[in-house]
């Protein structure tokens, strides 16, 4: 297996969580949860077959639960959560969403009719975003024109520089996704990244992001599939380690050291309890435990 890192090559697991859509889609079919009816459109063609059908669409789901336990429901929970913040805003007729790794999000292309004339920049690796235009334009699929496709590579270059070029507009109120990223950064990336956002951007921006909260040997029962998570991912994704987390409970002292102060936050029960309830109250599913979401907010730059 390439032991390139996801910068060198398309993301395989944007692929595998435009699958887990293309799945919820079939499994669910609402606006709450399964969502996203374009995520098919991204998998080969083999794999569109096969998940027509109910037994294959259960056997995927399995063998997810037993080499990642808590995956396919998270990817359901971050899909949702990641929804309702860019529908928000885009009715708030938000200046700009800037995508830091789109990957294969389709947020731009569902939720088209809703844009008012909010600019999104799509950020990725240019192979990634190679054959994301290769798919849509061979689903038939329309790039809206206040869409922009901007090759990046994260560890390299800069996000000054590269948005600059892409027509992004300093301290205009924006909406920063960040969506299933900053675990696969190099930590120096990720203080680029988030101080971007503090000194480029209005005070009333945000940025919201999921990230991993660091687990020892001696806890990682404690966290429902994190072990599981953590053997497979080192055995199967080599090309696509984790490289960033952050400790338990320290994620607003992390942020107020670059700039930044909580909007939101949700731990991976919060995040259940929020997204993942049937409309009978009962639980869908547990999340792999580690995961968390957040939402930030610059510190007014004239602050004491």
């Amino acid at each position: 297996m390439s032991k390139d890192g996801v910068e060198k090559r398309h993301s395989e697991t944007a692929l595998f969580a435009a699958l887990y859509r293309a799945i919820a889609n079939k499994e669910f079919k609402n606006q709450r949860l399964g969502s996203d009816d374009l995520a098919e459109y991204f998998l080969p063609s083999h794999f569109k077959f096969f998940i027509k059908f109910n037994k294959i669409r259960a056997n995927v789901k399995n063998k997810s639960k037993k080499l990642t336990p808590g995956i396919y429901e998270y990817m359901l929970a971050r899909t949702a959560f990641f929804d309702t913040v860019f529908i928000e805003a885009l009715n708030k007729k938000i200046s700009q969403i800037v995508l830091l790794g789109a990957g294969y999000d389709t947020r731009a292309y569902r939720f088209a009719m809703l844009n008012k004339g909010t600019k999104i920049i799509e950020l990725d690796m240019g192979t990634t975003q190679n054959r994301k235009m290769k798919c849509l334009k061979k689903a038939q699929i329309d790039i809206p024109g206040s869409v922009r496709l901007v090759p990046i590579d994260f560890n390299k270059e800069e996000l000054t520089e590269v948005l600059e070029k892409a027509g992004y507009e300093n301290y205009e109120k924006t909406l920063f996704i960040w969506e299933g990223v900053s675990y696969y950064l190099a930590p120096q990336s990720v203080d680029a990244a988030l101080e971007f956002v503090y000194r480029s951007s209005h005070k009333e921006s945000v940025i919201a992001f999921d990230y991993v909260i660091a687990i020892s040997k001696e806890n990682i029962h404690n966290y429902y599939g994190v072990k599981e998570f953590a053997h497979t991912w080192r055995k199967h994704r080599s090309n696509e380690l984790f490289r960033f987390e952050i400790e338990e409970g320290k994620i607003e002292s992390f942020l107020e050291q670059r700039g930044l102060k909580i909007v939101n936050h949700l731990d991976n029960e919060e995040i259940e309890r929020t997204f993942l309830l049937n409309e009978n109250g009962s639980l869908i599913g547990q999340i792999t435990g580690s995961f968390r979401f957040a939402m930030a907010s610059p510190y007014s730059k004239n602050a004491t």
